[in-house]
């Protein structure tokens, strides 16, 4: 029984130094796979930083960290850190709001109460699929679409609503250590995607991994502001297990700072899909979508258009 075993805890490398909300500065977390090979792409992902100036000027680690499997599956990590995705792929159609539905009919040409919609663990019966095999199944891309942060694609017949998520919770187990790193950016956007890029690139040439293997299967990055608190929510820690202050967390101040409330802030971490003001209209969709790629002030500014 896991309640019997002694479980490990956190080992931190390099401590969190708090927040900073100094303008063009973010911290975005990035953890390597469980599937990963985690010390030589570690050392490898080090090696782009460190080999150009302008990536080593610009780029600071800040925290770094060794999260036991045990402590993962203990606290629920990625239960947590995913829980709105695995509703989905265990409901199905029933969890889809009414603006979804429309943009499934757009994106597809077939009515929403006509499709064969079903959650990724339906899928796995349904089929007669293990979650790996469900997990490398390739479509083309118009069988294929995102809406609201929630993956679909199209595969015998069926739209099977993230597909990779059995896969996620199967391969985290107790043995299944992550490591996990924040890197205090100024890059800009485009700097910041080339060098992702050559990190992949660097991975590939180096055979850890194969070519034309998408780069979110091997380590997750932080895609934008809310995402960051999500990432910083599951795995910053101290060396006693314990999480640090979720004020510690850079863009977490900074919305403090100006304005929001802790509680409005985590509410919306849990139920991020929600409809906003834009020049277009009122439209639905994912807050970590909407904030993608956003400095604090532009994904500031977008939350405060919430409805």
């Amino acid at each position: 029984m896991l309640g019997k075993r002694r479980v490990r805890l956190p080992t931190i490398l390099i401590p969190f130094p708090g927040p900073q909300c100094e303008s063009g500065s973010q911290d975005i977390f990035l953890y390597l796979r469980p599937e990963s090979n985690g010390v030589l792409v570690e050392s490898l992902l080090f090696r782009v930083i460190k080999d150009t100036s302008t990536y080593c000027e610009k780029c600071q680690i800040v925290y770094l960290a060794n999260i036991p499997g045990d402590f993962i599956v203990r606290h629920r990590i990625i239960q947590q850190h995913n829980a709105v995705k695995i509703r989905f792929a265990k409901l199905g159609k029933k969890a889809f709001t009414p603006d979804m539905r429309k943009k499934f009919t757009e994106q597809f040409k077939l009515l929403f109460r006509n499709a064969p919609i079903i959650g990724a663990f339906s899928a796995l019966k349904r089929l007669k699929l293990q979650y790996e095999d469900l997990f490398k199944i390739w479509v083309p891309p118009e069988n294929y679409t995102m809406i609201c942060g929630q993956s679909i694609k199209l595969y015998r017949g069926y739209f099977i609503v993230n597909y990779d998520i059995p896969a996620l919770l199967h391969k985290n187990n107790r043995k299944t250590d992550i490591a996990v790193m924040i890197y205090r950016s100024r890059l800009n956007k485009q700097e910041y995607h080339t060098m992702v890029e050559e990190m992949g690139e660097k991975l590939v040439a180096e055979n850890v991994v194969t070519a034309g293997r998408p780069l979110a299967r091997t380590f997750h990055y932080s895609n934008g502001p809310f995402e960051q608190i999500l990432d910083g929510i599951g795995y910053l820690y101290d060396n006693k297990g314990s999480h640090l202050p979720l004020s510690c967390l850079s863009f977490m101040k900074y919305l403090l700072e100006h304005g929001f409330s802790q509680e409005r802030i985590l509410h919306t971490i849990k139920n991020p899909i929600m409809r906003f003001r834009t020049e277009k209209g009122i439209i639905e969709e994912n807050i970590f979508s909407m904030t993608k790629d956003s400095t604090y002030k532009e994904a500031s500014d977008i939350f405060r258009q919430r409805i």
